[in-house]
């Protein structure tokens, strides 16, 4: 009796280990496909996720007709469904295998990706204007997609995230930058807006590049360093987790944790390992059909500025490679002005002119200017209206067509010295203004390289003159050349003049290439 008891357990216990492998696979799909999303307008938007093997996948639309896949032998699937023109219209999208998988209210409109560091992270209940904007924040046609921070040491096809409609409670801690962007071009196009927010605070430029790509586009120096630490990051990492879990527990319920005591963490950070956001936080929704991107980051690689000018064109490349939508827009903000704890340095202004240079590197991009938003004393200024709006006016006019007029800061075009004065030619200015009695932040010099304060008027409409009595042969200008600038011109729409210089002289930075370890 006692044997055959025992025979039937092992039967019902196989039996049930045995169920998974009978049982076929239910269709999924990835988070970013879900309720109240936002499908890009006016193109084929691509849908992808999980099946059985070869199982066929019925997928059926409320505006248009439906069509038939096979997922792949890995049980693997992706479709493109063309998208009808932007309306408030709610819609929903049914997927038929095995089961069945609802989508609803699904908007079309124009969809957007939002990345960077803090400064894009940081959110609306922050921000100048916060209780108003956040009480007023009822618009039912803007969504938001978080993605979460997550480091990842290879490619993740996935995250744990969902869309949000924009109410006041969702966007009280939503970005403020992403948010003000999306309000500003919802009011001048009246299609819905979906903002894909990928940010993580303090991360450097070389953990949102895909590895492939960097080795590609001449960043083989940070895949070199990679390559080498990667065994140790991960001992590490793993080390300062255990043990910051053993500190925690050791701490006494209701007293002040001692965080003297606290264990070191003897590595970068998460969001400054190379790869590592690209592998967690863009790789699961690359290829999500959408119109660009726009990204507020550099403050973390001010000192390895030089190596910007080829990491921010390579990282930009890389996402276009990774959405193959070719040369889509992506605008993006140059730092403001910050002491970096160093008064008279010039590391963010190198920063700053990398960014600058990759306008004439990289196709399809836009830079804003906010110099006259920053704050010296605070790496995070709260002025993120103004932010958003003059990301916002790149798009109007590049994109939507919307603007005639100007529509961006000036920039440095060209140069000719004229005795002992610089004539200095600028772009995006029919009347250049001053907002004082004195133009202020340029220094010239004379090729012993030693810069000087310098005196400036505007000749015309786009024009200045720059010269000093201490310099009587000059040959280089520069513009708002220190971390903590303070600057006072402006175009007619007053938009500020972007920090620049004439000289290719070296930078200070240059030869700083990789991280070190604390």
């Amino acid at each position: 009796m006692r044997s055959r008891l025992k025979k039937m357990q092992n039967l019902i216990l196989a039996a049930i280990l045995f169920v998974p492998f009978l049982s076929k696979a239910e269709v999924k799909l990835p988070s970013v496909f879900g309720d109240n999303m936002v499908l890009q307008q006016n193109t084929d938007a691509r849908l992808w996720g999980w099946a059985d093997a070869n199982e066929q996948i019925k997928v059926i639309t409320s505006w248009g007709k439906g069509t038939e896949i096979e997922a792949d032998e890995n049980g693997k699937w992706a479709v493109e469904i063309p998208t009808p023109s932007g309306s408030y219209t709610p819609h929903m999208i049914i997927l038929k295998g095995e089961n069945e998988v609802y989508l609803r209210n699904i908007l079309i409109g124009e969809v957007w990706l939002c990345s960077g560091q803090s400064n894009m992270g940081f959110p609306v209940r922050q921000s100048v204007r916060a209780y108003d904007e956040v009480r007023n924040a009822n618009n039912k046609s803007i969504r938001f997609f978080h993605v979460p921070t997550t480091l990842a040491w290879k490619p993740q096809e996935d995250v744990e995230a969902q869309w949000a409609v924009c109410t006041p409670e969702s966007t009280a801690n939503e970005s403020a930058v992403a948010y003000y962007f999306g309000k500003k071009l919802i009011e001048e196009l009246e299609v819905p807006i979906g903002l894909i927010v990928s940010a993580w605070g303090g991360s450097g430029a070389q953990a949102w590049i895909d590895r492939k790509t960097a080795g590609q586009e001449g960043q083989q120096d940070i895949v070199d360093w990679y390559d080498a630490n990667e065994p140790k990051l991960r001992e590490y990492r793993f080390e300062w987790i255990k043990n910051a879990a053993l500190w925690r527990a050791q701490q006494k319920e209701g007293e002040d944790f001692d965080w003297d005591s606290r264990p070191k963490r003897n590595l970068p950070g998460d969001q400054h390992i190379p790869f590592a956001l690209y592998n967690g936080m863009i790789n699961p929704v690359k290829t999500y059909s959408m119109k660009g991107a726009i990204w507020y980051q550099g403050e973390s690689n001010v000192q390895r500025a030089n190596q910007y000018r080829t990491l921010f064109p390579a990282m930009i490349k890389s996402w276009r490679n990774a959405w193959n939508l070719g040369d889509f827009p992506f605008y993006f903000v140059q730092i403001g002005s910050y002491h970096y704890n160093d008064y008279e340095g010039v590391k963010s202004s190198e920063l700053r002119d990398a960014q600058l240079k990759t306008l004439d590197i990289s196709k399809n991009t836009g830079m804003v200017v906010i110099t006259d938003v920053a704050d010296v004393n605070d790496i995070h200024p709260r002025k993120k209206i103004e932010v958003g709006n003059r990301l916002a006016l790149l798009a109007l006019h590049n994109d939507y067509r919307k603007i005639d007029g100007e529509y961006c800061s000036p920039f440095y075009k060209s140069h000719e010295i004229e005795g002992n004065s610089i004539i200095v030619s600028v772009s995006h200015a029919k009347e250049l203004k001053a907002r004082g009695v004195e133009l202020v932040g340029f220094t010239i010099s004379g090729k012993d390289q030693v810069f000087v304060n310098a005196k400036a008027e505007i000749v015309n409409e786009n024009q200045l003159k720059i010269w000093s009595d201490k310099v009587k042969k000059p040959v280089a200008v520069r513009f708002g050349w220190t971390n903590a600038l303070v600057t006072n011109l402006f175009n007619e729409i007053m938009l500020p003049l972007s920090p620049f210089k004439t000289d290719n002289w070296k930078d200070t930075t240059e030869g700083n290439i990789h991280l070190d370890f604390p």
